[in-house]
């Protein structure tokens, strides 16, 4: 029993950490997040996350392939920066027509269907991940000022919930775990389920940078397998 819920506490952290890897890549590239790209560790980081959580070795090692290769470039740290947050514009910020939107309201509005275009922070589904936030105690920084349905805040949120469990099975508090992975399941169900693989497949076939492309796969993958769990 014991080996089991050491087992189960490993796992629950090691999705935590993708979530919040994930969450990290969605934000506008920093020197750090760069500067972990090109000596490896971003890639290590996956292929060891996703092996924790029982994808395989060879499985694993096949999706962390492109960004390994990254170090053999030599690119210096400000190109690559720089190249990356100019698609990083391209594809989810940009004033005019970003390639893919990276709330969850304008992913699935569908202008043939939907009469009106929904205002972002007041929209249904960023009021209903903000009230699902807050039932889950996750107080979202002031500074950050987005609606709560960005795609890189519900996966920080997952991070959380996954953290959460993990702390209530090293207590053995049974109640608590429930309590998370009913957080969970609401979430996947009312949010993820709807976008998020199809928000990462689009990263894969709509972007210039093997970056994104190879984070696209992770993700699809990664969120593919925590719904069908």
């Amino acid at each position: 029993m014991q080996n089991t819920t050491q087992r189960e506490i490993e796992i629950a952290l090691a999705i935590s950490d993708m979530y919040q890897l994930l969450a990290m890549s969605l934000h506008l590239p920093t020197r750090e997040f760069v500067k972990g790209l090109l000596d490896g560790s971003v890639a290590e980081d996956i292929q060891a996350i996703l092996e924790e959580i029982g994808f395989g070795h060879e499985k694993a090692e096949q999706l962390a392939a492109s960004l390994k290769s990254l170090p053999e470039q030599k690119k210096p740290l400000e190109e690559m920066l720089a190249e990356l947050r100019q698609e990083y514009t391209r594809l989810f910020t940009h004033p005019k027509e970003p390639e893919i939107s990276v709330y969850e309201t304008l992913f699935r509005y569908n202008p043939e269907v939907d009469e009106v275009k929904p205002s972002l922070f007041i929209s249904p589904a960023a009021l209903d991940a903000e009230r699902c936030y807050k039932k889950a105690g996750l107080i979202l920084s002031k500074e950050v000022n987005e609606p709560a349905d960005h795609i890189a805040t519900e996966m920080e949120f997952m991070m959380f919930l996954y953290l959460q469990k993990a702390k209530a099975l090293q207590e053995d508090n049974r109640q608590e775990v429930e309590r998370r992975e009913g957080e969970i399941k609401e979430f996947y169900e009312v949010h993820l389920q709807k976008w998020a693989k199809e928000f990462y497949d689009r990263c894969v076939e709509s972007n210039h940078s093997e970056v994104y492309k190879a984070l696209g796969e992770v993700g699809s993958m990664f969120v593919e397998a925590m719904l069908a769990d």
